[in-house]
Parts: C-alpha cells; sequence; structure tokens
C-alpha cells in the first residue's frame, strides 16, 4: 500500500509517533516527577491531532477561536461537556472503524448514554493507561491477594463497560488463583460471601473485597440485620468503586469508612475509593495505602497520574478557582487519544495537595457553564 499524505491518518507518522511518545510516558510510571514540561509538550501535539482529526471538535474549537499554534499551554486547550458523548461522536476516526465501543451506564437515563469509539491504537493505550495508573495504590507492595468481586460475571455483564474492562485486566494480573465473584442473575449471593469471609479468617489469606457503594451497604445492612462481623486478616483491603457521585446516598463518606472498619476490621489506609468514567481512559484512586507503605502524611484524596492534569472551575464562568475551593472537575488525560484530551465533568470537588476530591455531582443551575459549553458545542455543528 502507498504511505499515506494524510499528517493525521490514524496510520501517519504523526499520529504513530504521537503514540509511541505517549505510551512511553505512561509507562515511565506514576512516581516520575518533574513532568510538567512533558506534559505540555504532549498535550498540544494531541490537541493538534484532534483538532484536525476530529472534525466536530474542531468545530467547537474554532467557535472559541482556538486552534493550534495559537496556544503554549495544555490550560488553553478547549475541554468538552462530558455529555457531549451522549449526543455526538467524538473520535479522531470514522466510527464504524471502531474495534472498541463503550458505553456509559446510563444510570440517570438508559436511553441516553455516552459511547467511545476506540481503535487498536486507542485500546492499547487504555489497557496500558488503567495499568499503570491504579496498580501502585491497589498494589503498592506488588502484592497479590485472593480477589472477592461482589459483581456478576464477565458474561454476565454488557461487554460494553470501560470500567469493567479495564479493571478485570488489573485484577487478574494481581489475583491468587481466579476472580471469585458474588453476584448471579438473581442478585447479591451475601451468604456465600459470608462464608467465603469466614474462610479468610481461618486460613489467614488476605483478601481484596471490590463493590460499589451501595453493594458494600447492602451487605453491611444484611450483616448487621444477622449480627455478623468480620476482623479480615492483616493486608486486606476494600476498593470501593465510586458512590460519592451522582444518586444521593444515605450515608456520608466519614460514615461509611467507620461502618466499613466497623464491619470488616480492615484499617482505614486500606479502604480505598476510586473515581473513573467511562469518557476518560484512566482512572483515579486514594492515596492512602500508597502513602501507608511509603510513610508519606497527608490526608486522603485522589492522586492523578503523570499523564492526566486536574483542574477546579467555576461551576458558570468555568474558569479555574483556586485550590480548596469547591467547583466542577475537569480532566486532561494522554491516553484520550481516540477522542479528545480534555473533558468537562458535571461533577464536583476541590484540589487538595497534588490531587483532588470528588464530593458530588452538579444539578440544574449548578452546572450551567456545562450546560453553556454543550449549547455551543451543539450550534458549531451547523457551521
Amino acid at each position: 500500500m502507498p504511505k499515506t499524505t494524510n499528517k493525521y491518518a490514524t496510520d501517519s507518522d504523526f499520529v504513530r509517533n504521537l503514540e509511541q511518545d505517549i505510551t512511553a510516558f505512561i509507562k515511565a510510571g506514576t512516581e516520575q516527577t518533574d513532568t510538567e514540561d512533558k506534559f505540555n509538550e504532549l498535550a498540544l501535539r494531541l490537541f493538534e491531532y484532534q483538532y484536525n482529526a476530529n472534525a466536530p471538535y474542531q468545530k467547537y474549537c474554532a467557535k472559541r477561536g482556538i486552534k493550534p499554534g495559537d496556544i503554549e499551554s495544555w490550560e488553553e486547550i478547549p475541554a468538552v461537556p462530558m455529555s457531549a458523548f451522549k449526543e455526538i461522536p467524538l473520535c479522531t476516526f470514522p466510527p464504524e472503524e471502531a474495534t472498541g465501543i463503550f458505553r456509559s451506564s446510563g444510570t440517570t437515563n438508559p436511553e441516553k448514554r455516552s459511547k467511545i469509539y476506540l481503535n487498536d491504537t486507542g485500546l492499547k493505550l487504555l489497557d496500558t493507561s488503567y495499568m499503570y495508573s491504579v496498580v501502585n495504590y491497589l498494589y503498592p507492595s506488588g502484592e497479590n491477594l485472593h480477589t472477592l468481586f461482589m459483581s456478576p460475571p464477565p458474561h454476565l455483564v454488557p461487554p460494553d463497560s470501560v470500567l469493567m474492562y479495564g479493571y478485570s485486566k488489573i485484577l487478574a494480573n494481581h489475583t491468587i488463583g481466579d476472580i471469585e465473584y458474588f453476584m448471579d442473575e438473581k442478585g447479591f449471593n451475601l451468604e456465600a460471601l459470608v462464608a467465603r469471609l469466614r474462610k479468610a479468617e481461618e486460613t489467614g489469606e488476605s483478601v481484596f473485597v471490590i463493590s460499589v457503594t451501595t453493594g458494600y451497604l447492602h451487605f453491611f445492612n444484611y450483616c448487621l440485620s444477622k449480627g455478623i462481623s468480620f476482623n479480615l486478616p492483616e493486608g486486606s483491603r476494600l476498593g470501593d468503586g465510586g458512590g460519592y457521585k451522582g444518586r444521593s446516598r444515605e450515608i456520608s463518606k466519614k460514615e461509611f469508612f467507620e461502618l466499613a472498619q466497623k464491619m470488616t476490621g480492615v484499617p482505614p489506609h486500606c479502604l480505598i475509593n476510586g473515581y473513573s468514567m467511562t469518557e476518560l481512559q484512566t482512572a483515579f484512586c486514594d492515596n492512602v495505602l500508597y502513602n501507608y507503605v511509603k510513610g508519606i502524611k497527608e490526608p486522603r484524596y485522589k492522586l492523578g497520574p503523570p499523564w492526566t492534569r486536574s483542574v477546579v472551575v467555576d461551576p458558570e464562568t468555568l474558569q479555574p478557582l483556586t485550590k480548596g475551593e469547591t467547583g466542577l472537575l475537569r480532566h486532561y488525560c494522554l491516553a484520550n487519544i481516540n477522542t479528545v484530551l480534555a473533558v468537562q465533568t458535571d461533577d464536583l470537588g476541590y484540589q487538595i495537595g497534588d490531587g483532588f476530591e470528588v464530593v458530588g455531582r452538579a444539578k440544574g443551575a449548578e452546572a450551567r457553564g456545562c450546560s453553556i459549553a454543550m449549547d455551543e458545542l451543539i450550534s458549531a455543528q451547523g457551521m
């Protein structure tokens, strides 16, 4: 085949070199330092690619008067509201050529779900990003554990869940034996989970229990009704895959951690909350276990890997806020090679330390800036 003359074609030297450089940056790990210049250089190259290969995004940027060569910092790259992924195919190649299509859970409206399209390059970067972004925070000593998943097994889970796709690969590489699942077509198998945790107590083998917050609350309520609690072996940990954004909840984060420790005997530094979304090809985890192993003293918060940046913006103006102020989280992720680098969420949070914390999800007028940005994106399609 003749060599492509399109600089921004998926098989061009420009795109191939960009993918290789981003991959190398990710594989350098979460402990690399002095990354600002490298991140900025890669972000501007990625913006150039996405501006020229992602037609809806180019129109959106043009409407805002921003194009490659006019900016010098990743912070100037226009962010797309995450709701746009429900309305428009945002990808750097024809959607029909995708080798992987992932959709959000659609908890608010099952008929309106975010959809991302990835090609082979995008899938490889997704794998690499997930693998390198959370392993240090879930397994800081490189250990393997028995994994107990309060989720259905893969054959019962929709194949378009990027979160299950990403986490299943991470867990499989750090699991002793096979991952054990405690949910089926009928719901949670709580009696089996109780028996498995009792076995862990008897054998002294550490376990890693993973669930969403609502799953834990369901299990803890069941145990309380039966007068059951556990003292899991040292090294056991609980992975909490969300629950602090979106749906209203009956328990605060502080109360949840206290209840989890009371019911399982797992100390606070082994209670790890994760934060991820379909529109972002990476994941964030609490720093607590990593800090405990490294002897670092600082508050609990989410740490972003070096190939990401997270800022907090005013809900109405979408202008950056100072550290500690609560606003909307905006994430920049180099692993998003097939879609857009910058994603504006409607998650409320604040910056703390070298990362951020999530406090909920904006509703209605709280997210007016996102609505305006979405209107701009839709109107740009008619240019």
